[in-house]
Protein backbone atom coordinates (compact mmCIF):
# COMPACT_ATOMS: atom_id res chain seq x y z
CA UNK A 1 0.00 0.00 0.00
CA UNK A 2 1.45 3.23 -0.88
CA UNK A 3 1.69 5.96 1.48
CA UNK A 4 -1.06 8.18 0.14
CA UNK A 5 -3.22 5.69 0.40
CA UNK A 6 -1.84 5.07 3.95
CA UNK A 7 -3.24 8.97 4.46
CA UNK A 8 -5.83 8.68 2.93
CA UNK A 9 -7.18 5.16 4.98
CA UNK A 10 -5.97 7.18 8.26
CA UNK A 11 -7.92 10.09 7.14
CA UNK A 12 -10.70 8.11 6.46
CA UNK A 13 -10.66 5.91 9.22
CA UNK A 14 -10.38 9.55 11.70
CA UNK A 15 -13.04 11.35 10.08
CA UNK A 16 -15.23 7.96 10.41
CA UNK A 17 -14.39 8.04 14.12
CA UNK A 18 -14.94 12.32 14.46
CA UNK A 19 -18.10 11.58 12.61
CA UNK A 20 -19.31 8.30 14.57
CA UNK A 21 -18.31 9.51 17.67
CA UNK A 22 -20.18 12.83 17.48
CA UNK A 23 -23.88 12.94 19.42
CA UNK A 24 -26.41 12.26 16.14
CA UNK A 25 -27.84 15.28 15.24
CA UNK A 26 -31.79 15.98 16.58
CA UNK A 27 -33.56 14.90 13.00
CA UNK A 28 -31.15 11.94 12.78
CA UNK A 29 -32.61 9.45 10.20
CA UNK A 30 -33.24 6.05 10.63
CA UNK A 31 -30.94 4.96 7.30
CA UNK A 32 -27.58 6.11 7.30
CA UNK A 33 -25.74 9.04 4.76
CA UNK A 34 -22.47 8.55 3.62
CA UNK A 35 -20.91 10.37 1.66
CA UNK A 36 -16.99 10.13 0.62
CA UNK A 37 -14.30 12.41 -1.05
CA UNK A 38 -10.97 12.77 -2.96
CA UNK A 39 -8.38 14.33 -0.76
CA UNK A 40 -6.06 14.65 -3.93
CA UNK A 41 -9.02 17.15 -5.31
CA UNK A 42 -9.28 19.04 -2.20
CA UNK A 43 -5.81 19.80 -2.09
CA UNK A 44 -4.71 20.78 -5.40
CA UNK A 45 -8.26 22.48 -6.41
CA UNK A 46 -8.91 24.74 -3.09
CA UNK A 47 -7.56 28.14 -2.78
CA UNK A 48 -5.13 27.21 0.77
CA UNK A 49 -3.81 24.06 -1.04
CA UNK A 50 -2.51 25.80 -3.90
CA UNK A 51 -0.89 28.49 -1.65
CA UNK A 52 0.31 25.65 0.63
CA UNK A 53 1.83 23.88 -2.72
CA UNK A 54 3.29 27.30 -4.04
CA UNK A 55 4.85 27.83 -1.10
CA UNK A 56 6.58 24.55 -0.94
CA UNK A 57 7.19 24.94 -4.65
CA UNK A 58 9.12 28.56 -4.18
CA UNK A 59 11.47 26.89 -1.28
CA UNK A 60 12.71 24.33 -3.63
CA UNK A 61 13.47 26.74 -6.56
CA UNK A 62 15.43 28.77 -4.03
CA UNK A 63 16.96 25.45 -3.10
CA UNK A 64 18.30 24.54 -6.19
CA UNK A 65 18.99 27.77 -6.88
CA UNK A 66 21.51 28.26 -4.44
CA UNK A 67 22.51 24.62 -4.53
CA UNK A 68 23.14 25.67 -8.62
CA UNK A 69 25.53 28.65 -8.13
CA UNK A 70 27.97 25.82 -5.74
CA UNK A 71 28.26 23.81 -8.02
CA UNK A 72 28.63 26.76 -10.64
CA UNK A 73 31.38 27.95 -8.15
CA UNK A 74 33.21 24.27 -8.24
CA UNK A 75 32.73 23.72 -11.87
CA UNK A 76 34.51 27.04 -12.07
CA UNK A 77 37.55 25.76 -9.91
CA UNK A 78 37.89 22.24 -11.79
CA UNK A 79 38.04 24.79 -15.30
CA UNK A 80 40.68 26.78 -13.58
CA UNK A 81 42.32 24.07 -12.11
CA UNK A 82 42.33 22.64 -15.44
CA UNK A 83 43.18 25.31 -17.56
CA UNK A 84 46.29 25.94 -15.85
CA UNK A 85 47.52 22.93 -13.88
CA UNK A 86 50.59 22.27 -16.05
CA UNK A 87 51.87 25.84 -15.76
CA UNK A 88 50.86 26.22 -12.21
CA UNK A 89 53.68 26.06 -9.28
CA UNK A 90 52.79 22.92 -6.91
CA UNK A 91 51.63 25.12 -4.00
CA UNK A 92 49.36 26.95 -6.43
CA UNK A 93 48.17 23.58 -7.87
CA UNK A 94 47.74 22.79 -4.19
CA UNK A 95 45.82 24.74 -3.05
CA UNK A 96 43.11 24.95 -6.16
CA UNK A 97 42.80 21.04 -5.34
CA UNK A 98 41.95 21.94 -1.69
CA UNK A 99 39.39 24.96 -2.65
CA UNK A 100 37.92 22.28 -5.06
CA UNK A 101 37.53 19.25 -2.46
CA UNK A 102 36.12 21.96 0.16
CA UNK A 103 33.67 23.31 -2.38
CA UNK A 104 32.74 19.60 -3.16
CA UNK A 105 32.08 18.87 0.42
CA UNK A 106 30.56 22.42 1.19
CA UNK A 107 28.00 21.07 -2.34
CA UNK A 108 27.30 17.76 -0.77
CA UNK A 109 26.56 19.47 2.79
CA UNK A 110 23.99 21.99 0.72
CA UNK A 111 22.49 19.16 -0.50
CA UNK A 112 21.67 16.90 2.15
CA UNK A 113 20.54 20.21 4.11
CA UNK A 114 18.35 21.40 1.34
CA UNK A 115 16.65 17.52 0.66
CA UNK A 116 16.38 17.66 4.82
CA UNK A 117 14.72 20.97 4.99
CA UNK A 118 12.31 20.50 1.92
CA UNK A 119 11.44 16.59 3.78
CA UNK A 120 10.63 18.79 6.77
CA UNK A 121 8.74 21.73 5.77
CA UNK A 122 6.56 18.93 3.34
CA UNK A 123 5.84 16.76 6.29
CA UNK A 124 5.05 20.24 8.44
CA UNK A 125 2.50 21.22 5.68
CA UNK A 126 1.10 17.99 5.40
CA UNK A 127 0.11 17.91 8.67
CA UNK A 128 -0.93 20.90 9.36
CA UNK A 129 -3.24 20.41 5.94
CA UNK A 130 -4.77 17.02 7.06
CA UNK A 131 -5.68 18.37 10.50
CA UNK A 132 -7.12 20.99 8.59
CA UNK A 133 -9.11 19.07 6.15
CA UNK A 134 -10.45 16.66 8.74
CA UNK A 135 -12.22 19.51 10.48
CA UNK A 136 -13.52 21.02 7.38
CA UNK A 137 -15.05 17.57 6.78
CA UNK A 138 -15.77 16.52 10.11
CA UNK A 139 -17.83 20.43 10.19
CA UNK A 140 -19.65 19.35 7.04
CA UNK A 141 -20.42 16.05 7.87
CA UNK A 142 -22.34 17.30 11.42
CA UNK A 143 -23.73 20.24 9.39
CA UNK A 144 -25.12 17.94 7.09
CA UNK A 145 -26.23 15.33 9.10
CA UNK A 146 -23.95 12.94 7.57
CA UNK A 147 -22.84 9.60 9.49
CA UNK A 148 -19.86 8.81 7.69
CA UNK A 149 -17.59 10.91 5.24
CA UNK A 150 -14.87 8.72 3.79
CA UNK A 151 -11.76 9.48 1.11
CA UNK A 152 -12.99 7.90 -1.96
CA UNK A 153 -9.58 5.54 -2.15
CA UNK A 154 -10.99 3.53 0.28
CA UNK A 155 -13.95 2.74 -1.02
CA UNK A 156 -14.05 0.10 -4.01
CA UNK A 157 -17.38 1.27 -5.12
CA UNK A 158 -19.71 4.16 -4.81
CA UNK A 159 -22.22 6.12 -6.41
CA UNK A 160 -21.16 9.32 -8.14
CA UNK A 161 -24.04 10.87 -6.47
CA UNK A 162 -22.69 10.74 -2.59
CA UNK A 163 -19.48 12.45 -4.11
CA UNK A 164 -19.15 15.77 -1.73
CA UNK A 165 -15.96 16.76 -2.72
CA UNK A 166 -16.98 20.08 -4.41
CA UNK A 167 -18.78 21.09 -1.56
CA UNK A 168 -16.18 20.28 0.48
CA UNK A 169 -13.94 22.63 -1.30
CA UNK A 170 -16.41 25.27 -1.78
CA UNK A 171 -16.40 25.14 2.19
CA UNK A 172 -12.55 25.11 2.61
CA UNK A 173 -12.11 27.93 0.54
CA UNK A 174 -15.16 30.06 2.38
CA UNK A 175 -13.95 29.24 5.68
CA UNK A 176 -10.35 30.76 4.70
CA UNK A 177 -10.00 34.54 4.42
CA UNK A 178 -8.54 36.21 1.25
CA UNK A 179 -4.69 36.31 1.30
CA UNK A 180 -3.46 39.39 2.67
CA UNK A 181 -1.73 42.08 0.31
CA UNK A 182 1.65 41.94 -0.03
CA UNK A 183 3.95 44.57 2.71
CA UNK A 184 4.24 47.62 0.22
CA UNK A 185 0.98 46.66 -1.78
CA UNK A 186 -1.76 49.09 -1.86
Amino acid sequence: MTARKLVALALGLAVAAIVTLAPPPAHAQTAPKIGVFDPQRITTETAEGARIQARLNALQEKKRGELQKTQEDLKKLQDQFAAGAVSMTEDKRKDLLMQIERKQLELEGAQKSASRELQLEAEQAQQQWQRAVLAAVGAYGKDKGYTILLPAEVAPYFSPSIDVTDDLIKAIDASKPAAAPAAGAK
